[in-house]
């Protein structure tokens, strides 16, 4: 990890996201939203305005999971000397629609796509171990499933105060499932970076989403807690063991 003011000149100077991420990222919020508001447009008859509602909170929950998920894999990167760069999986996205319309919402399932890293030669120069490194493309992989778990521990946070509130109760749902379908080892997913760069990250990663899926999805208090503490030591952990270069 390199010392902090470096960084943060990396980022001032290469944290950006060109149209084509923003596209996709704006496609991903779109039909996240649809998919997970699929089955609130209306209680027993049909509801337009109550649809649209749910829509636009959905969305808006969609767009802060998937923008924070993506910065955080952009930030490791630049720390290490590498550009990432989001590249959606269209596909993906069609088989998450279709499969959201032959269950009827009951799958909703979002294959949002992966992160293209690129080696920047300036920002490495100098650097044990110069070239392109599969570890890093892995932890760049892993740290958007973090910042799902993040961001799941946040909304989390937010349903505990407000207990009947849709925008964090989706908000929840999305970033856990956000972070298992990740996990899917599939050239267009994180996973398979993942899964090559290093199997002992693939299992962090796999034991990770299972503790944030028990501890969250239980909704109790102590689950919340100790997901808070646990979060609190892995990023002391992190910070301590990161060296200033």
């Amino acid at each position: 990890m390199v010392y902090y003011k470096e960084l943060v000149s990396r980022i001032k100077e290469y944290y950006k996201f060109d149209l084509s991420e923003i596209g996709g990222l704006a496609a991903v919020a779109l039909v996240a939203g649809f998919i997970y508001s699929f089955r609130d447009w209306g209680t027993e008859t049909f509801d337009l305005a109550f649809g649209l509602q749910n829509l636009a909170l959905t969305f808006f929950a969609a767009a802060i999971s998937i923008w924070f998920r993506l910065s955080c894999q952009k930030i490791y990167g630049l720390a290490e000397g590498h550009l990432a760069r989001f590249k959606v999986w269209w596909a993906g996205l069609g088989i998450s629609l279709i499969l959201a319309f032959l269950t009827v919402g009951k799958v909703p399932i979002i294959l949002v796509g992966c992160m293209s890293v690129i080696f920047m030669v300036k920002l490495r120069l100098g650097e044990f171990r110069y070239g392109f490194s599969y570890w890093t493309n892995a932890v760049i992989g892993l740290w958007g499933i973090i910042g799902n778990l993040i961001l799941g521990i946040a909304f989390a946070l937010g349903l505990y105060f407000y207990p009947d509130s849709y925008f964090f109760s989706q908000g929840l749902v999305l970033n856990i499932i956000m972070a298992w379908c990740s996990l899917i080892p599939l050239p267009q997913l994180d996973g398979l970076n993942i899964f090559f760069g290093s199997r002992i990250l693939y299992g962090v990663g796999l034991i990770l989403t299972l503790l944030g899926t028990i501890l969250l999805l239980t909704k109790t208090t102590w689950g919340l807690i100790v997901a808070i503490i646990a979060g609190a030591i892995l990023g002391g952990f992190y910070i301590l063991i990161g060296s200033e270069r």
